[in-house]
């Protein structure tokens, strides 16, 4: 367990500075600042090696996105899971001002434990269209064979005849 760290303030620091080149010692410096000896001490290190005070200028790259933009984008993908990263980049590259790339929208859903996988083939049939279904089937059982050579059946189904649309991808979680 990582113990939290208070830093110290560069006034504090220039203070410490101060009174090391006036000549005090690090005990009587650690008494007048209320520090600990080794902050004191490794103040005093770091000024004599490298002629500095302040911190060390961070490395990387900083993020593009902040908080509220990838938790903007895990929601969109949340409430619709068929959408694609490309989408939402060109939709979030519209309307806010820093430009990104659908692998950086990839790479937060995936931070966010989302992952791209293939929707599941299924067709929902509500309980009170399955009973309507039923006894409309029913209904038709005993109609005479002249009643069907009349009948052209329509359906809402669709049909491909030379391909298909290709595999519907989703945006899950494990188990989900």
């Amino acid at each position: 367990m990582a113990g939290s760290r208070k830093e110290t303030t560069i006034s504090i620091r220039k203070l410490i500075i101060f009174h090391h080149s006036s000549g005090k010692s690090v005990r009587n410096i650690v008494k007048l600042v209320n520090l600990s000896h080794s902050t004191v001490q490794y103040v005093i290190k770091r000024f004599k090696e490298e002629n500095r005070i302040e911190n060390n200028v961070s490395k990387g790259r900083p993020a593009k996105l902040t908080e509220r933009d990838q938790r903007f984008i895990i929601r969109k993908f949340v409430k619709n899971p068929r959408l694609s990263a490309l989408k939402v980049s060109a939709e979030f590259n519209e309307n806010l001002s820093t430009p990104i790339s659908p692998e950086t929208v990839r790479r937060v859903l995936r931070a966010a434990g989302l992952n791209g996988r293939s929707a599941r083939r299924k067709f929902f049939v509500s309980a009170k269209n399955r009973k309507l279904m039923f006894s409309s089937a029913k209904s038709m059982l005993n109609k005479p064979e002249a009643y069907w050579n009349n009948v052209l059946f329509a359906d809402k189904s669709k049909y491909n005849v030379f391909c298909s649309d290709g595999r519907i991808m989703v945006w899950r979680r494990k188990n989900e």
